[in-house]
């Protein structure tokens, strides 16, 4: 079955990406379908991604058990993307956990860590940082524009590109903080729906592995892969020590 993409939309995006046009589709719609395999294409009739119905629907449980954990109402949309990529937004005023089609081509078939990938996003949301991201970017627009008049009234040129790093700097060190307090409540949302937590492990270590990457390593908005995989490491380790003891069996007397 061929599902043209519902719309192309404009999402604001909080802590993993930058605001940009996109073709969308609703999971929540692609799981009505009753074929094996769902061909996802866009206006034009070119198939974007083709998708095994099944592990759509694993993949909506999946999002609908995490969601239900942290207590956050959002739609779950796969979206057009080269690179891989997850973000969070708001669409048409509501609120949107995405997957664009290169990451999920990047996971494949793994619902292990496709649950991973959704718990650190609907993370973002229950810890309010998109709400904070907004006035982030609301309080470094009104820092730019003052440091450029400031600095065009002394005579300094370049004063756009000066004023764009540095806000570039200010949101990187909030971002990065973030994206940590979202790993370190993913693992809960893992654990507690019957996930392995060690997707997000190999996850972070398929990111790895893909060529690329910024320049300037400190204006990433995400710590290092390294950082974040011995960070999960320690909060999985830590995780699984504080889960009580198996109650013993009578046959294992």
């Amino acid at each position: 079955m061929k599902l043209a993409a519902v719309a192309a939309i404009w999402v604001w995006i909080a802590g993993c990406s930058m605001p940009q046009a996109r073709l969308y589709w609703r999971v929540r719609e692609l799981a009505l379908a009753s074929p094996p395999v769902i061909e996802l294409q866009n206006p034009e009739g070119t198939i974007v991604l083709t998708m095994n119905a099944q592990t759509v629907n694993k993949l909506l449980l999946a999002h609908f058990r995490i969601t239900r954990s942290a207590g956050v109402q959002a739609e779950l949309v796969i979206a057009d993307g080269e690179h891989p990529n997850a973000l969070v937004g708001l669409m048409t005023g509501r609120r949107v956990v995405a997957i664009n089609t290169a990451m999920i081509m990047l996971i494949g078939d793994d619902i292990d860590e496709f649950a991973a990938l959704l718990a650190h996003e609907t993370a973002h949301w229950a810890m309010g940082h998109v709400d904070a991201g907004k006035l982030r970017s609301k309080t470094i627009e009104g820092m730019g524009a003052l440091l450029g008049s400031g600095l065009a009234m002394v005579g300094i040129p370049a004063a756009g590109l000066i004023t764009g790093i540095a806000g570039d700097l200010i949101e990187a060190s909030f971002s990065r903080d973030e994206e940590r307090e979202a790993d370190a409540l993913s693992v809960d949302y893992i654990m507690a729906n019957g996930f392995d937590p060690h997707a997000a492990l190999r996850l972070q270590e398929k990111m790895q592995k893909l060529p690329g990457g910024l320049p300037v390593p400190f204006l990433s908005r995400h710590p290092s892969g390294t950082e974040r995989i011995d960070n999960l490491k320690k909060l999985i380790a830590a995780k699984k020590t504080q889960q009580p003891a198996e109650p013993e069996r009578l046959g294992d007397r």
